[in-house]
């Protein structure tokens, strides 16, 4: 009897489900925030989702509506498609740098209050208009979805390691010892390049790192495990040389002085070199100690200038807040301005440079 009376609820229950033909659909890919000019429509909302041409193809459609809030906007994209809007294939959420520099948190509540959209959501930022990189047609690329969702996989996997995710950028902005990062892409002779690394105080961008100076900021995060250093060196009489490693990072820690005034950052690499265009015969191991030094020196040096700017812009990408919040209760924690004791520490960089070989040649 009960199984028979299982059997029927599950019937009913099959019954009941909401049909949904795949061909009667928008999946939403993509979506881009922008600010405009309009008060009373301060939104620029950007959907973009594949579609099947009459004639078989396979092509995108991305529309743009202003609206007062996310889901306004939203609202009006439905009215602009014959298809019904879905989010759960929503893989990149693209932010305005205009819009970033005012704050993001009420668009990622947005989000994340959308019980179809996981985890797989990665965000990223425009250096101008986020719509303008999801309007773009690259020649033979498809959805510029899929091809931003592939860039932010490749930049994970190469140790380029920021908060992609969605929850990730969130649970950085919520712990009060650390400060969340971005990747920036733009356009670029038609095609979408990374451009650098966005800073945030709290939910805000407030500078662009560009490519150069964020390799160093990789360095001397915790989670960066392994990557690759390219650089220009000074190596003394022969001048200038162009010198490229594969690393990996042996050994980092952060410590706070006991008086919380003073920190260092501790990094070992150990690097096989990829590239030298010095004259010297690197395979010598008193040229590599001497690359070495040169290395580790530069390290120190341009880290700790990194260091410095971002102590002066007041973000915390290191998480060197966290160290601080260890070494004391949590009333002194809450009590301290941690931003005005952060850009008030002496930080240092220890660098120790490894060269492990100098590749298959010789």
């Amino acid at each position: 009897m009960n199984k028979l009376f299982g059997i029927l609820i599950i019937i009913l229950l099959t019954g009941c489900a909401e049909q949904r033909i795949i061909d009667d659909l928008a999946l939403m890919n993509a979506v881009g925030f922008d600010l405009t000019e309009n008060e009373s429509n301060p939104l620029k909302y950007t959907a973009t989702f594949p579609i099947i041409t009459k004639d078989g193809n396979y092509d995108r459609k991305t529309i743009i509506v202003d609206g007062k809030s996310s889901k306004d906007a939203r609202e009006k994209v439905r009215f602009k498609t014959n298809f019904k809007l879905e989010s759960g294939q929503l893989r990149v959420s693209l932010f305005g740098q205009k819009l970033a520099k005012q704050g993001m948190l009420p668009y990622l509540n947005s989000l994340v209050r959308d019980s179809s959209i996981g985890t797989r959501l990665k965000l990223a930022l425009a250096e101008d208009e986020a719509s303008e990189v999801l309007l773009l047609q690259i020649k033979n690329e498809g959805q510029n979805a899929t091809y931003l969702e592939q860039f932010l996989t490749k930049l994970n996997r190469e140790n380029f390691r920021v908060n992609y995710n969605i929850y990730q950028f969130l649970r950085d902005y919520y712990d009060d010892g650390i400060d969340p990062i971005l990747p920036v892409f733009k356009v670029e002779k038609n095609n979408i390049a990374f451009n650098g690394i966005g800073l945030f105080h709290e939910d805000k961008l407030v500078e662009i790192l560009k490519p150069s100076e964020a390799r160093y900021l990789y360095l001397f995060r915790e989670e960066m495990q392994k990557g690759v250093f390219v650089e220009q060196i000074d190596v003394g009489e022969e001048g200038m040389a162009s010198i490229m490693l594969n690393y990996e990072l042996n050994n980092h820690r952060i410590e706070v002085h006991t008086t919380r005034k003073k920190a260092s950052i501790y990094i070992e690499l150990i690097g096989d070199v990829v590239e030298y265009t010095g004259k010297e015969d690197v395979s010598d191991p008193k040229i590599q100690k001497k690359i070495e030094k040169i290395i580790t020196k530069k390290i120190n040096q341009e880290g700790k200038e990194l260091i410095l700017k971002l102590q002066k812009l007041q973000v915390d990408p290191l998480g060197i807040n966290r160290y601080v919040r260890n070494k004391m209760t949590y009333k002194e924690w809450k009590a301290l301005n941690q931003y005005q004791a952060y850009q008030d520490m002496n930080i240092n960089v220890e660098a120790n440079v490894i060269l492990n070989s100098s590749g298959k040649w010789k």
